[in-house]
Order: C-alpha cells, then sequence, then structure tokens
C-alpha cells in the first residue's frame, strides 16, 4: 500500500521544525513526505532542502475589513489548488503543525475524507487551530496545560510534547571547574532585545572566566571589547546547535516552542526572555508552562518589563550561574520520542497503515 503524508506548517521555527521532526520519522518508516508552506522568510530557510509547495495562504488575524477580504480570497484559491491536488494524488493523512496555511489545506482535506491531525506547540492555542479543532481526529499539545481548547473537545486532546529535531540530545552537565559557558540565542533570526542586553553585560570585567557563544541573527553583528576575563563569540546561525547544548552550562534565549522543546531535553539552567510581540503573548505562557513542570533553574523575565530590571535580573542570573548556586536538574530524562508517540496515535486512528 502507498505510505503517502502531507505536513502542513509555516511562519515560525516553532511550526516549521516540528513539522520536520514529524517528516523525519516518517521518511525513516518508508513514507513519502510532502509538505505545504507559506511564503515567509522561514519558510523558504528551513524548508530549502525538502519537497515542498510554497502557497500563497495569507493570515486572517486583521482588524482591516480590505485585508480580511483579500485574505479570505486567496485562502479560498489556495484551497481549491490543494483540493484538486489531493484528488489527484490522495494522502493518507494530513498534519498540520501550525500557521495559517494549515487552514485552507486541512480543510481540503477533511472535505475529502482524508483524516487530518494539528499539533498546538504553545501553551495558548492559535486562531487556526482553533478553527480546525473541531475538524481533527486527535489534538496533539506540548504542555500539559493549553489555553484556549474548549471542554467539549478534551477527549480529543493527547498530550504529547513538541516533536524534536533527532539531532537534540541531552547530555550530563560539566563538573564545575569556576569557568562559566553561556550559550545564547533569539531563534533562527536573532533577537534585538537579547542581543543588546547581552552584549551590555559582555562588557563588563568579570572576575572569573567567562565564555560566551552568541547567536545574533544575520544583521546583528556587534561592535564592541568584551571586558576583562570574558571570551565572546558571534554568529549569525547556528548550524549544529546540539554542539553549543552540550558545550555550556547556562542558556539565554526565547520562548518559542521549538526552543522550549529543545530545552526540555537539554535540561540545563537557563534565562528566558520572551518575545514581547508574540500573537496572545504565547511566549510568555511557554516560559512559565515549562518553568513550573522541570526541576532545574528556569528564569523567565516579563516581556515589556524595563530595559534596567531586565539587565539586572539577567546579571543576577549569571553571578549565581558563576557561584554554582542555580538549580540543575536531578532527573535523567526518560527516553520518550514527541514524534514516535504522536506517530503511533495517528496510525491508531488511521488504521490501515501499520508501523514497520
Amino acid at each position: 500500500m502507498t505510505k503517502y503524508a502531507v505536513l502542513v506548517a509555516g511562519g515560525t521555527g516553532g511550526h516549521i521544525n516540528a513539522a520536520i521532526a514529524l517528516g523525519e520519522r516518517l521518511s525513516a518508516q518508508q513514507f513519502e513526505v510532502s509538505y505545504l508552506t507559506g511564503q515567509r522568510p522561514l519558510d523558504y530557510k528551513l524548508f530549502a532542502k525538502l519537497p515542498v509547495e510554497h502557497l500563497a495562504s495569507w493570515p486572517l488575524r486583521t482588524k482591516d475589513p480590505i485585508k480580511l477580504l483579500s485574505s479570505i480570497a486567496r485562502n479560498f484559491l489556495v484551497f481549491i489548488k490543494i483540493f484538486r491536488n489531493f484528488q489527484t494524488k490522495r494522502p493518507n493523512f494530513v498534519v498540520g503543525a501550525g500557521g495559517y496555511v494549515c487552514g485552507p489545506t486541512l480543510l481540503a482535506a477533511k472535505i475529502q475524507g482524508i483524516p487530518v491531525f494539528i499539533f498546538e506547540q504553545n501553551a495558548v492555542l492559535g486562531l487556526t487551530n482553533k478553527l480546525l479543532a473541531r475538524l481533527s481526529t486527535v489534538i496533539f499539545t506540548h504542555f500539559r496545560d493549553t489555553q484556549g481548547i474548549p471542554d467539549s473537545l478534551s477527549s480529543k486532546v493527547r498530550v504529547v510534547g513538541n516533536p524534536t529535531r533527532s539531532s537534540i540530545a541531552h547530555t550530563p552537565a560539566r563538573a564545575q571547574d569556576g569557568h562559566l559557558r553561556v550559550l545564547v540565542f533569539g531563534g533562527s533570526l536573532g533577537a534585538t532585545q537579547i542581543n543588546d542586553l547581552v552584549g551590555e553585560w559582555v562588557q563588563r570585567d568579570q572576575a572569573g572566566l567567562v565564555e560566551v557563544i552568541h547567536q545574533t541573527g544575520q544583521d546583528q553583528q556587534p561592535k564592541f571589547v568584551a571586558g576583562k576575563n570574558v571570551t565572546y563569540h558571534a554568529t549569525k546561525y547556528l548550524d549544529n546547535i546540539q554542539e553549543q547544548y552540550a558545550w555550556c552550562d547556562v542558556l539565554i534565549a526565547r520562548a518559542g516552542a521549538s526552543t522550549v522543546a529543545e530545552l526540555r531535553i537539554v535540561r540545563k539552567p537557563c534565562f528566558l526572555i520572551p518575545f514581547p510581540q508574540a500573537t496572545d503573548n504565547h511566549q510568555w505562557w511557554n516560559a512559565l508552562r515549562y518553568r513550573d513542570e522541570v526541576d532545574y533553574t528556569v528564569d523567565v523575565v516579563e516581556p515589556r518589563a524595563p530595559r534596567s530590571e531586565m539587565a539586572e535580573r539577567l546579571a543576577a542570573f549569571l553571578t549565581k550561574a558563576k557561584q554554582g548556586s542555580l538549580r540543575t536538574s536531578q532527573i535523567t530524562p526518560l527516553a520518550v520520542d514527541s514524534g514516535e508517540v504522536a506517530l503511533r496515535e495517528i496510525f491508531r486512528h488511521v488504521g490501515t497503515i501499520q508501523k514497520n
């Protein structure tokens, strides 16, 4: 029997990386996998080497009635296109991993009787997933408590975590040697807010040795001199972040879905600065849920707090890190693969496809 699956995601690394992680596992089981995405920068960057189709889908979240009508028209054309595609080549199932491109594509599948499934990686159900939740056979969630899911749909919810790349793995913490290693990143495109705060701290003289690896983003290369006892390395992008996860003692990052999912595996103390413009403030809720579910230090700063307060909190966190007074994990992570757990559930519902 032909084994063919379509994965849909776009817009953010959290959505796209979950789809790619799921695709890795399907390909390993001899599935033919196709991806559907939008036309935003990350859609092109992260799907660059994969079998993907870029669709002219637009978001519905707008207060401008002209833009709303234009978005509806564009999404209708996308719906027609994908509906015809699925008539020509029918997938066994379609999975939406997030982003507004999921709306017309999963609707086209559902109308044709193709099983559809959705992932909600964030702690707040997104607008598109709110619209698709009733159509989905199962609603896979990252967090135990996801806001916005109606009680009437609770029987559909399966808490599986967030599928992550197979390269991400847990490594034990280093023995303390008085030398602090700090990893900083703000997502695939960098984060000015984090870059400025870390840049200010890096210029200070330090009593002990500190080494910093900082993913700054494409157009945000710093121009300053690091302080005494600070070795600072800035890079536009981390091509193999698992190496840096294994290298570091602590992390400074945003709180996007894929970041939090990877940090759950890495299990090292971290300082999170959620993106203040995230839709529905979901990064703030991601960070709080994550902090409350782990046994090591996760310091979360309010994303709209005054800069001086953020700088003070960051300095205090790094001082504690140098002193060795942050809580480290005492739990060895279970070898649970979120993607595999989700696929077993999908196969159970689809019925005719068996895992090899």
